[in-house]
């Protein structure tokens, strides 16, 4: 495995990404949320769980101050045009026969749009704390045929009983997290925080792998 730093450019915008490359055909896109980076604890531990499997990792660094001076359906769009254009440039390069995504908070909502649009229909995806206060993706997340997960606490700011129990109608696992906050931590403990991470960890290696979890 080598990390490979690129770039490519959308519009006056150079975008970054890091590649973690190995001759693995499978590959898994990671959007970060806007303050919650690649160094946090649910993307360390998920790459660490992908890297150990051989699995390709890019982290698209689409996040940047200008975003948030856009209005949001304008932003939304730029959003899914960066993290789009390193998508493409990657599988340019490469055939890769199963594709995952992993999102957090503001990074889900380019996933939705992707899912809406029917793009990428069999990629296995993980949704980190979605944004379910907003109708459009939840109604997204519920019609959506794809496998994967989602992942919200009872304490997050956009955590709705009635938002969740519509995405039920999807083929995601739902994993309510009883106490959890928008960053998936319980409070200030430090414990209760940790199993949830270890039991968020285990259910997202079932959901991208489940037959070999299975045979072990």
């Amino acid at each position: 495995m080598e990390i490979r730093r690129c770039q490519t450019q959308v519009g006056d915008q150079a975008i970054g990404y890091n590649h973690y490359y190995s001759d693995s055909n499978e590959v898994c896109f990671m959007l970060s949320g806007a303050g919650y980076a690649y160094d946090h604890p649910y993307f360390y531990f998920s790459r660490m769980m992908l890297l150990k499997r051989g699995v390709n990792v890019i982290e698209v660094q689409y996040v940047s101050d200008d975003l948030f001076s856009l209005p949001d359906e304008q932003g939304d769009v730029e959003m899914s045009r960066r993290i789009e254009a390193v998508i493409d440039e990657v599988l340019r390069a490469r055939t890769y026969q199963t594709i995952h995504f992993i999102a957090k908070s503001l990074g889900t909502v380019p996933l939705v749009s992707f899912i809406r649009r029917g793009l990428f229909p069999d990629a296995t995806i993980v949704l980190l704390t979605p944004l379910l206060k907003d109708p459009a993706i939840v109604e997204a997340i519920a019609n959506s045929r794809h496998h994967g997960l989602l992942v919200i606490g009872d304490h997050d700011h956009q955590f709705s009983p009635e938002a969740l129990e519509r995405c039920g109608s999807s083929n995601l696992v739902l994993e309510q997290i009883k106490g959890a906050n928008h960053s998936l931590d319980i409070d200030f403990e430090v414990n209760p925080s940790l199993q949830v991470l270890g039991q968020i960890m285990q259910r997202t290696e079932e959901v991208l792998f489940p037959v070999s979890v299975k045979e072990n």
